[in-house]
C-alpha cells in the first residue's frame, strides 16, 4: 500500500470503509473537520428492457467513477465509510460531505444514523463558456452538505457567516491538468473559505477520499495538516505527489 508523509501530513492508499484506515493516518486522534468528497450518487444506465446500456456513451464517464445499482445501494456504501468516518470528528468538530442532487438525501439519512446534524448547504455553481456578447451562464451542480454534533449557534450582529455559495469554473486555478483531471477535482477558491471557516492553522482536515488531492492541497497552502485516505493506487499516488509538490513550493528558501 502506498503512503506518502511530509510533516505529518499523509496520503495513505486504504479503504475509507475500515475503521483501521482512520487509525493509519490518524493513530487515536479525533479532528475538527471531515472534508469528505466520496463518489457522487451516479445509477448505472439501462435501457427500456432493463440491459446495461454502454457506459462509453455515458455522459460522466471516467476510471474515478462508480455508478450504483440503486440509491439504496449507495445508500449502503454511505453507511459504510460515513459511519467510522464520524467516529472521527472531534466535539464541536464538522463534516463537510460533497455529493450531487441525488446523493442529498441518502447522505443525510446515514448522517444522522451518526448522530450528526445539518447545519446546511454550499452550493457550487459551474461557469459554463463564454457566450456571443461575454456572458457566462452558471450551473448549479455540486453540493456540500454541512453538518455537525449539535443545532448550529444563532449568530450574532459581528458574526461571520458560513459559506453558502460559490461561482466558479472547475479549474480556476489551472491545476486540474496537472494531476490528471481527475472528475472530482475542486478549485482552491472554492475549497479556501471552507477550511478557513471550519479550521484553524496547524489544525487537521480528514479526507476520506483523497482523487487527486485537491483538500489536502489545499491544507497545506492554508497552513492546516492533512490526513488523506484514497482507494485507488493510481490516484493515492498523484495525491502523495501533489502533497509533496506543495510542501516543496512553501519551504523556506
Amino acid at each position: 500500500m502506498l503512503r506518502t508523509e511530509i510533516d505529518g501530513n499523509i496520503v495513505q492508499q486504504a479503504d475509507s470503509r475500515r475503521p483501521s484506515s482512520y487509525t493509519a493516518v490518524l493513530g487515536d486522534a479525533k479532528v475538527p473537520l471531515l472534508h469528505a468528497d466520496p463518489p457522487y450518487c451516479l445509477l448505472v444506465r439501462r435501457g427500456k428492457k432493463g440491459q446495461r446500456r454502454d457506459p462509453k456513451k455515458a455522459k460522466i464517464n471516467h476510471s474515478a467513477v462508480t455508478r450504483y445499482e440503486n440509491v439504496a445501494a449507495y445508500q449502503r456504501f454511505t453507511r459504510a465509510w460515513l459511519l467510522p468516518a464520524a467516529d472521527r470528528i472531534a466535539e464541536g468538530g464538522h463534516a463537510i460531505i460533497w455529493t450531487n442532487l441525488m446523493g442529498r438525501e441518502p447522505i443525510t439519512r446515514v448522517a444522522a444514523e451518526a448522530g450528526l446534524v445539518p447545519h446546511g448547504h454550499v452550493l457550487w455553481a459551474k461557469l459554463g463558456k463564454k457566450g456571443n456578447v461575454g456572458e457566462r451562464v452558471a450551473r448549479l451542480y455540486e453540493v456540500a452538505l454541512v453538518f455537525g454534533w449539535t443545532a448550529p449557534p444563532a449568530l450574532g450582529p459581528g458574526d461571520p457567516a458560513p459559506p453558502r455559495h460559490h461561482i466558479s469554473g472547475y479549474d480556476d486555478d489551472g491545476e486540474a491538468g496537472d494531476w490528471q483531471h481527475h472528475p472530482n477535482h475542486k478549485p482552491m477558491s472554492l475549497l479556501a473559505p471552507l477550511l478557513r471557516f471550519y479550521t484553524r492553522p496547524g489544525e487537521r482536515v480528514l479526507e476520506p477520499f483523497s482523487g487527486s488531492g485537491s483538500t489536502a492541497a489545499a491544507a497545506l497552502r492554508l497552513g492546516r495538516k492533512a490526513s488523506a485516505l484514497e482507494l485507488r493506487q493510481t490516484w493515492t499516488q498523484v495525491s502523495g505527489e501533489r502533497m509533496a509538490a506543495m510542501a516543496q513550493r512553501d519551504a523556506p528558501g
